[in-house]
């Protein structure tokens, strides 16, 4: 016998939720959205960065 009700944990700061909600708030939900949003731009930035290594590395090994 359980002694907790049927529930789920925000996504962002763990906390209890009813069942099928995502986030404890509005807060909460804008926070991971952000986090999430500075997750991306990283996450571009460093396959940018990769792809500028790897076109410079065959330029120079073309012109070597």
């Amino acid at each position: 016998m359980s002694l907790l009700p049927e529930h789920s944990h925000c996504l962002n700061c763990d906390e209890p939720v009813d069942e099928g909600q995502e986030y404890c708030s509005e807060e909460c939900k804008a926070e991971m959205k952000g986090e999430e949003r500075k997750e991306r731009n990283r996450n571009v930035f460093m396959f940018a960065i990769v792809a500028v290594v790897l076109i410079a590395i065959t330029l120079l090994m073309s012109f070597g």
